[in-house]
């Protein structure tokens, strides 16, 4: 597999990508209810966007109200513990550079 390396100046302007709720909101709607609480629970686990996942929550409540009986809060669950756990406790820097030093 060969991945393509890019020179990045520092000079170079970025734009910061921002998400278009008002877009994301005319398409929710269209989306399939696992593909919502996918999306609901990729938020519980990386916090991305909470309006998105209120926008989600909103159509699947809408569904169950018309009468569909998808069990998403069981799907939502399920998704969420087959994801990695994040551990963020990061280890001394005192004590890797020392083993360091000692190899």
């Amino acid at each position: 597999m060969i991945i393509d390396t890019y020179d990045f100046d520092e000079n170079t302007e970025t734009e910061e990508t921002v998400l278009d709720l008002e877009k994301l909101k005319e398409k929710v709607p269209t989306h399939t209810s696992e593909k919502l609480c996918e999306m609901i629970a990729c938020d519980r686990y990386l916090g991305i966007n909470k309006k998105l996942t209120i926008m989600c929550m909103e159509e699947l409540a809408k569904r169950r109200d018309r009468g569909d009986n998808f069990d998403y809060e069981s799907y939502i669950e399920t998704s969420l513990a087959e994801y990695p756990a994040l551990d963020f406790n990061l280890p001394d820097l005192r004590s890797i550079i020392s083993q360091a030093v000692k190899k």
